[in-house]
């Protein structure tokens, strides 16, 4: 299953690209589908990656390739929660004008053989909600410097089950 969407912001790409790359271990202080992260690094100590709790369950990611100058992140999931088999995602951001930016998250998903074949029609309209929303979450951030109602209701929801006070 591929994802593709694009949102712009007003606000200048070095800041968008700032929150997605420099803040990579911080996607739970603005993602409505992520309620927990932290940065990590893999065995040998040379790839940065990030492990989150999601909606969809406990995920670890690794980041492939990183261009700077193009404002390009490419990850790949290493540990997926049981309803996925791999998962590779891009993010791109584009300067629009000085306060201005596009984002573009280019994702793809394969769903496990058991849970595609019996939930394959529920869980890729709701992959595809959620990449929108993340992507409003970021346009919300960005511009009003505070997480969005969405991840605000998410935290709230993520953190009772679990026993711990909302951030």
């Amino acid at each position: 299953m591929k994802i593709y969407n694009t949102v712009q912001i007003n606000v200048p790409a070095s800041k968008v690209w700032e929150l997605l790359y420099a803040n990579y271990g911080k996607a739970c202080d603005w993602a409505s589908t992520v309620n927990e992260s932290e940065e990590r690094y893999t065995a040998n100590g040379n790839n940065l990656g990030r492990t989150c709790s999601t909606v969809y369950g406990q995920v670890s990611e690794i980041i492939d390739k990183v261009d700077h100058e193009k404002m390009e992140l490419h990850y790949h999931v290493d540990d997926t929660p049981f309803i996925m088999k791999a998962a590779r995602a891009k993010w791109k951001v584009n300067p629009l004008s000085v306060n201005a930016s596009e984002v573009i998250m280019d994702l793809e998903v394969r769903l496990a053989p058991l849970p595609g074949v019996l939930m394959g029609w529920m869980i890729k309209p709701k992959m595809r909600r959620d990449i929108h929303q993340t992507m409003e979450d970021l346009k919300h951030y960005l511009e009003m410097v505070k997480p969005s109602e969405a991840k605000i209701k998410s935290d709230r929801n993520y953190f009772k089950k679990k026993g711990k006070k909302a951030a």
